[in-house]
């Protein structure tokens, strides 16, 4: 893996940010005043030890109500050992706005594209016309060194992307202190959507090296920076959508129980691995911090889509993500505004060869599935995959159905550990959708409670069989029952190409295989 190149940090702040806010906000509940204010104190220190003044108007004060954050994620490596590394100009790899929301209940995020078409102009009066958004951190840094990226790089999204924006922080985080606070912080279960594999070679294109199985497993430090900042052959909405599942998984798995007298350590690892703009060194900013966050926990994670009118718009040699000012405002508008929900389902097709019993709708209510664009599953991927787990002590289903655009790859049989360190068995079977990023999966193991299934946003029972729904937005993301002492999923694509109609009748037609 090449470790010299800049990786896609927005989730590892997320992670840091959340332990310890949690930390903090059960220190604030169950501890005497006094004990808290000391240790949130402490941590504000070692959390905000790096703070620059942003100009006047940059960062809206604080009155109450949800907060926005601007978290960049930058290979900024000052103190390299390395003289190139030194000298050569910081880059931003990720531009993400992250939304604590009280009053609607749930916490928006919104990726802007790092390819997004703009001009930038700094406060010195250099102006650079037809650049791609991320260039903005990298003349700033030029003219003023970690605060002339922050400064830049906001004032460029506020000015050329989202006018009345109003962000109420900063935060930069660099790649050194990624690998040290990922070190300290552990690993995640991650749903690894498909076969990752990159292996640098002479004369051929040189990307992070990266070699996973897809199936759910427990990804640690380099597995994990692979993963998300993974790039050969996709399209930056689907980097950024990659990254943002990451995020949803870690964020189910934080556990302040894990840290528990390491919050001080951690708060100080943090401290050296970011720069911060609209922070306070307070007990009083790191404990309102912490509520958001510690709210945020419980709450929806709403992905909220950039709106753009080409994704590979091809100019000076160069792929740019373009988009209109009314998109842009319909896109801020969602950010700020968007409360969607997942509506109803309608009623699905009767699943073929289901094991969920017998199906009473009348056949004239309910679509097709040629209707919803869905087809009879490979019978050869269904031998195939009954042959690879025929000596595995579990039911192993499979969807009788399967989108009519989409071609199911090789499944795979594995083992895994739980959170326990118990042995436990899996399948996963992986449909491509398309050609870009495009894969759906259908998972089993006789892991009855992994984290994935951990929070349910609602729960649907059809024929005796208790379905749980887990969504982003109007969208349905993954779909998961248990039967017997098996569990069993189904996951959208990283842009949720399928329909909630699909996802719930392709979940229904799953059925045994032996």
């Amino acid at each position: 893996m090449d470790d010299q190149r800049p990786p896609s940090l927005a989730w590892g702040m997320w992670k840091r940010f959340a332990i310890a806010a949690v930390l903090i906000a059960a220190l604030a509940g169950g501890a005497t005043a006094t004990v808290a204010l000391n240790t949130a104190s402490s941590i504000a220190h070692d959390l905000f030890k790096n703070p620059v003044k942003a100009p006047k108007g940059l960062i809206a004060s604080y009155t109450g109500g949800a907060q926005t954050y601007l978290v960049l994620g930058s290979d900024r490596r000052a103190k390299s050992a390395d003289v190139f590394d030194r000298t050569d100009p910081p880059h931003s790899d990720t531009i993400l706005l992250v939304r604590f929301d009280p009053e609607q209940g749930q916490t928006s995020v919104l990726s802007i594209p790092r390819d997004l078409l703009v001009n930038i102009k700094s406060r010195t009066g250099a102006y650079y016309p037809q650049e791609k958004i991320n260039a903005a951190y990298t003349y700033g840094a030029r003219e003023g060194g970690a605060k002339g990226s922050m400064v830049l790089a906001a004032e460029t999204i506020k000015h050329e992307v989202f006018p009345g924006l109003k962000l109420n922080g900063i935060v930069d985080v660099n790649f050194g202190g990624f690998i040290k606070v990922v070190d300290t912080l552990g690993c995640v279960y991650v749903n690894v959507d498909h076969r990752y594999l990159h292996v640098n070679g002479l004369g051929g294109e040189e990307y992070s090296e990266i070699n996973l199985q897809p199936g759910y497993q427990k990804l640690c430090y380099n597995n994990a920076l692979s993963y998300v900042r993974y790039r050969h052959g996709d399209s930056d909405f689907v980097r950024v959508a990659r990254q943002q599942d990451f995020l949803r998984a870690l964020r189910e798995q934080i556990s302040p129980e894990d840290v528990i007298g390491q919050i001080e350590h951690v708060a100080n690892v943090v401290g050296k691995a970011i720069v911060t703009a609209g922070f306070e060194t307070s007990a009083g900013q790191v404990i309102q911090l912490a509520k958001l966050i510690g709210f945020s926990q419980g709450k929806p994670l709403r992905q909220v889509k950039f709106r753009a009118t080409s994704t590979n718009f091809p100019l000076k040699g160069g792929s740019y993500v373009t988009s209109t000012p009314e998109l842009e405002r319909a896109t801020l508008n969602d950010f700020l505004n968007g409360d969607e929900k997942v509506a109803e389902p309608k009623p699905t097709p009767p699943p073929s060869h289901s094991s969920h019993g017998h199906h009473h709708a009348h056949r004239s209510s309910v679509p097709s599935a040629a209707s919803l664009g869905l087809a009879p599953s490979s019978s050869g991927a269904e031998a195939e995959l009954a042959k690879q787990t025929v000596s595995m002590p579990l039911q192993v289903l499979h969807p009788a159905l399967q989108t009519a655009s989409s071609t199911e790859q090789p499944a795979r049989a594995y083992d895994l550990r739980d959170k326990g360190g118990r042995l436990r068995h899996a399948y996963v079977a992986v449909w491509q959708q398309n050609t870009l990023g495009g894969y759906y999966d259908f998972e089993g193991t006789d892991w009855p409670h992994p984290p994935i299934v951990d929070h349910p946003n609602q729960q649907r029972k059809i024929n005796h069989v208790t379905y749980m729904i887990f969504t982003d937005g109007a969208h349905i993301h993954v779909i998961a029952w248990r039967q017997g002492p098996m569990l069993y999923w189904l996951t959208n694509t990283l842009l949720e190409d399928l329909s909630n109609e699909q996802m719930l009748a392709i979940a229904r037609s799953a059925h045994p295989l032996h």
